[in-house]
């Protein structure tokens, strides 16, 4: 298989907040798909605090960089601001549109509202990643957090950012997610 240029294109989840740089999740994903046989490289486009609407702005530059594939990793901070869930929703749209007029394959990668967050919002938020993804007939990894739910252990002491721990555990459960993404990008 040729080598893969993959953009990680999301926020603080992405970027490793709080992390060493080989502890974030896209250099932690890259050593395993390596050890796993894809030969793949991973361009970490993460940035602290964005939202999915400063996604949108920085948008251009990652397609620019001419990746293979990319996965999109957005809405947590949306989420914590009580942003509106259509709002988001659009946000998304646009990113993949933007991606698939270029030519790139997208891995859309979903937030599940944590336990704090408005019964009412949270039922509304989840449901705009499978929505995105039905529209653009993308793959779909459902909650960047499963694995590791709420539990203390695998958090720094903010309780939002996953520690190096925290970001194993993502990374083993959303493994195959990302090997049949990538095996299908490279035929």
């Amino acid at each position: 298989m040729a080598k893969i240029t993959l953009a990680a294109f999301g926020d603080s989840l992405t970027e490793g907040f709080g992390l060493p740089a080989y502890s974030s999740l896209p250099a932690q994903l890259e050593r395993k798909l390596l050890e796993e046989g894809l030969h793949v490289e991973i361009n970490n486009f993460g940035l602290s605090g964005d939202t999915s609407a400063d996604g949108l702005f920085r948008l251009a530059d990652v397609i620019e960089s001419g990746p293979d594939a990319a996965y999109i990793e957005f809405g947590a901070n949306d989420c914590f601001q009580l942003v509106d869930p259509e709002q988001t929703k659009a946000n998304l749209s646009r990113m993949v549109e933007a991606f698939q007029e270029a030519g790139i394959p997208v891995l859309l990668l979903g937030f599940k509202p944590m336990n704090f967050t408005p019964q009412s919002y949270s039922s509304e938020f989840k449901r705009i990643f499978t929505e995105v993804a039905e529209k653009f007939k993308i793959p779909l990894y459902p909650s960047l957090t499963y694995g590791i739910g709420e539990e203390p252990q695998y958090y720094q002491p903010d309780g939002v950012h996953p520690n190096s721990e925290g970001v194993e555990v993502m990374i083993e459960n959303m493994f195959p997610a990302f090997k049949s993404f990538l095996e299908s990008v490279s035929t």
